[in-house]
């Protein structure tokens, strides 16, 4: 018994499903997936075709830095939310016995700028250097080393340091007008006002409030742009050394990893490791801080928003600048 199709023809046997190619050019079908794979297909679920792929014969043993809450929150929010996507991904390789990281970037114009960016700071080893860069992917050192769990006067000193020899890194002063930095508060302002999280009566004493503290010139450079914590160990020998490799950014305002910094985690510290930054060298960022941390904070709640952090999204952390 046959089945004609119209591409071809279909022999029914028992126990056997075969299909014969029409005449011409050889065309090779893609294999069929089993009834179950084609439902978790359907679902759109964490092993869509991927996950039936075959392991690597050849190749390398990594594994995924990202813990699996964080996996499985990643992967919920890009399917079935509309928040900003999460697309980068994080691994330690082992080769030959070896650790190495291999962060797998959004693009290849940023995997280029992060790249550039540690090996301006190969030298000082407070951050990975570089093994492999192509497209949108970077090799680098893995840090062994232990996680930050207390802040204590020796930790405020080694940041302070840290930060300070970032920020002096082929600094420059540019006059304001010369810079984004400005436009782009305004802008992070008006849309936390236009969405509800500042009513209009603060947005207008905000809006007064940066016409006031913006200087007429401000320091540009190397910064780390996201100081918190988890984004740094301490090696073998006590040193500290940043991990979070995409945080090291270059052409920002000076003093953005200071404010996060201050915001997020040092609380009682904060005058301290201002004093140890100024002592440490650091461009003086800080006889403009008011605005610095203005401009960080806009731009910190309107992404965190965006992304679906909303934990971070407080409208009362204007309230100092607005009363001022």
């Amino acid at each position: 018994m046959q089945e004609r199709w119209a591409s071809g023809t279909r022999e029914a046997r028992p126990g056997l499903r075969s299909w014969a190619p029409p005449p011409g050019p050889f065309r090779c079908a893609a294999p069929r997936l089993d009834a179950g794979a084609r439902a978790l297909a359907r679902r759109g679920g964490p092993a869509k075709l991927a996950a039936r792929r075959p392991r690597a014969v050849f190749g390398f043993r990594q594994r995924s830095l990202h813990a699996w809450p964080r996996r499985l929150q990643t992967w919920w929010f890009n399917r079935f939310s509309n928040y900003a996507p999460r697309t980068q991904r994080v691994y330690r390789v082992t080769l030959n016995g070896r650790h190495y990281k291999r962060v797998v970037l959004p693009d290849s114009y940023q995997a280029q700028r992060v790249a550039a960016s540690l090996a301006e700071f190969a030298a000082d080893r407070i951050y990975p250097r570089v093994i492999f860069a192509r497209e949108r992917e970077l090799w680098v050192e893995y840090v062994e080393g232990r996680a930050i769990r207390s802040v204590d006067v020796h930790l405020v000193g080694q940041m302070a340091r840290l930060l300070a020899r970032i920020n002096q890194r082929k600094a420059r002063r540019v006059p304001t007008a010369e810079t984004p930095f400005l436009g782009a508060l305004q802008i992070d302002l008006c849309f936390l006002r236009d969405v509800g999280v500042l009513d209009a009566g603060v947005y207008r004493a905000l809006e007064e409030r940066t016409q006031q503290i913006a200087p007429a010139a401000l320091w540009v450079g190397y910064d780390c742009t996201d100081a918190i914590l988890k984004n740094f160990v301490l090696d073998r020998d006590g040193r500290l050394v940043g991990v979070d490799v995409e945080s090291l950014g270059v052409d920002q305002l000076i003093g953005s990893g200071a404010a996060k910094a201050c915001t997020r985690w040092l609380g009682a510290h904060r005058d301290s490791f201002l004093a140890r930054m100024r002592a440490a060298g650091a461009p003086d960022f800080q006889a403009y801080l008011p605005f610095v941390e203005l401009c960080f904070l806009a731009f910190w709640t309107k992404a965190s928003l965006l992304e679906g952090k909303h934990r971070y999204v407080d409208a009362a952390l204007f309230e100092r600048f607005s009363r001022d």
